[in-house]
């Protein structure tokens, strides 16, 4: 068995309505698939840092866009307090 089926077969698939598979995972859902808590998830969909969907309080993560965006190395990162601040060198010494 390949490594690439035996994954396959461990992820959760997404809900399915009349034996219809939807691309379309709820959290909990997403939150398996991606392998990570399903507060962090929240956290992540708060902060617009992962793909998702919202209409109302209903929330939902394209399972196509959440592999597009592992692949591209999920975002580049926040900014730090320290990024923000004007660098040492620039500050004038008080005499």
């Amino acid at each position: 068995m390949s490594v690439d089926r035996t994954i396959s077969s461990t992820l959760p698939e997404p809900s399915s309505r009349n034996g219809v598979r939807s691309p379309w995972f709820k959290p909990i859902e997403a939150a398996e698939y991606l392998g990570i808590a399903l507060g962090t998830l929240r956290n992540w969909t708060s902060a617009h840092y992962i793909p998702h969907a919202k209409r109302g309080r209903l929330v939902r993560y394209h399972r196509d866009s959440l592999d597009q965006w592992l692949k591209r190395g999920a975002c580049v990162g926040r900014a730090k307090f320290t990024d923000l601040c004007e660098p040492h060198s620039r500050l004038r010494k008080i005499e």
